[in-house]
């Protein structure tokens, strides 16, 4: 009986990775021998003893090697014993269950039991246990005490929709093997039957892989929109709260600076008409004891500087309000083209002597677009990619293109990329790998919305060292 397609539940994938290479290879192999099991699952061939015993011994050496290294690296990195016990625990159950598995006699009841068991360890085990420990040994490595990282991992919870999809799968796999055994037992001649349904199987697998992912696609921008609509919130909340003091601040400023001027002209005043009189040498002694001098040279600069601080404020506020309402929606046709070239001349003045812009696109299809939001966004990336340069020489290129029903538009740099964690925030609200007090973290946050807001997609892939690429796609025609 041939497979007419290959069935993959579990494809290797980050959320697998813990970190420690020699671990994350293990794991890959038992990602593949379920891989493998499932796809002989689906073929509906019965599983030969022989075979199954090869099987069962694969699984005994994974569990001497892997098991071994584990628990040496939980040793060496020094995590709390409460972990390093149940973890060991897990292994001897582990190791258990498959004497058991080995040791039972009728191969029919043993494939699924052993589809669950390599499913269960897989989605259970690696992805909760394992990453845990791993989220334990990198905190203890950042400074953290055992029984702190302990503790802290005790309150981290998993999705339960997660956890519930992969129990599904897991049902599934040892379901399609009970169905496959029943019917190789009841009738060798229904082969050709078996082949058939297995193809459906493997086609409603496949349909329900497309729509857990297209789930999980819409499950992520809902969060993601949600989550910038609370912070939207409440930074238009601050704005509007901070706004009206930072008035009587600024204002109340203003006048201090005249009364001071008068007080000092008054002073002078007063430096003339003692002049000469009997009351002079008083007046200079009580003059110099409050330190007149400095206080009028030091005035005028205090007072600037805190009107900058104030000026300062200003403009956090101002963000924060273009933040919480990033402006009017209504769109127009507009030449996409000319928006860039806006964008570029509008941020050439960051650009640094040696940094090579490269413009890599000619006249663009007019689209349905808010100009001045999207503009913004441009500007914002491009700021972005100067920024990343650092001061230093190097390229930024700006590219864009039609590809399929999209507009792909390119903002790559060669500057210091980001690292995986860096790259995983870069789009929330605040977020900013500048010093405190030069970057506000809402330039990428809002470009985000803005794409967002025309129906588009926005994406990085960076590394460190070897740049970044923001790649924005734009659908040429707005959905009805």
């Amino acid at each position: 009986m041939s497979i007419r397609s290959s069935v993959a539940p579990f494809c290797w994938a980050s959320y697998f990775e813990t970190g420690f290479g020699e671990v994350d290879a293990q794991h890959h192999k038992l990602v593949d021998l379920v891989n493998v099991l499932a796809q002989r699952a689906a073929s509906g061939i019965e599983i030969q003893p022989a075979e199954l015993a090869k099987v069962l011994d694969g699984l005994a050496r994974y569990a001497l090697h892997h098991f071994a290294t584990e628990e040496a690296l939980m040793e060496e990195a020094g995590i709390d014993p409460r972990h390093i016990q149940s973890h060991r625990k897990a292994h001897a159950d582990f190791v258990t269950q498959v004497g058991e598995m080995r040791g039972a006699s009728d191969v029919g009841r043993v494939v699924p039991v052993l589809y669950r068991f390599v499913t269960s360890w897989l989605t259970f085990h690696i992805l909760d246990t394992d990453q845990s420990m791993a989220r334990q040994m990198r905190a203890v490595a950042a400074g953290a005490g055992p029984a702190e990282a302990y503790d802290a991992e005790s309150r981290h919870s998993s999705d339960p929709g997660n956890t519930a999809l992969v129990a599904a799968v897991r049902n599934l796999l040892g379901l399609v093997a009970e169905r496959n055994n029943e019917l190789a037992r009841i009738n060798a001649c229904l082969e050709e039957r078996v082949s058939e349904r297995t193809a459906e199987l493997t086609a409603a697998n496949q349909t329900l892989q497309r729509t857990l992912d297209t789930l999980q696609d819409t499950r992520d921008r809902l969060l993601e929109a949600d989550k910038l609509a609370a912070v939207g919130q409440l930074a238009a909340g601050v704005a509007h709260e901070i706004n009206n003091p930072l008035g009587y601040v600024a204002s109340n400023l203003g006048t201090l600076r005249e009364y001071a001027d008068r007080l000092l002209a008054l002073v002078d005043t007063a430096d003339r008409l003692v002049a000469g009189s009997g009351r002079q040498d008083a007046w200079v002694a009580a003059r110099d004891g409050t330190d007149l001098d400095f206080i009028r040279e030091d005035l005028p600069s205090l007072v600037l500087e805190s009107g900058k601080g104030l000026g300062r404020v200003a403009e956090i506020i101002h963000a924060l309000q273009d933040f919480a309402s990033p402006g009017p929606t209504e769109v127009s046709p507009q030449s996409v083209s000319a928006l860039l070239d806006e964008a570029l001349r509008a941020t050439a003045a960051g650009r640094r002597p040696g940094q090579e812009v490269v413009r890599s696109y000619g006249e663009l299809p007019a689209m349905a677009v808010n100009p001045t939001l999207l503009c913004e966004g441009f500007k914002a990336l491009l700021d972005n990619a100067c920024r990343a340069l650092g001061g230093g020489p190097g390229k930024i290129t700006l590219r864009a293109r039609p590809v399929g029903e999209n507009l792909v538009v390119d903002v790559e740099d060669t500057g210091c990329g980001m690292d995986e964690a860096t790259r995983a925030r870069i789009f929330e609200p605040f977020f900013t790998t500048r010093p405190v007090g030069q970057g506000r973290g809402l330039g990428l946050s809002t470009t985000y919305r803005i794409v967002h807001q025309h129906g588009g997609q926005i994406e990085v892939t960076s590394s460190p060292g070897k740049g970044s690429r923001f790649r924005v796609s734009l659908p040429l025609r707005l959905p009805s």
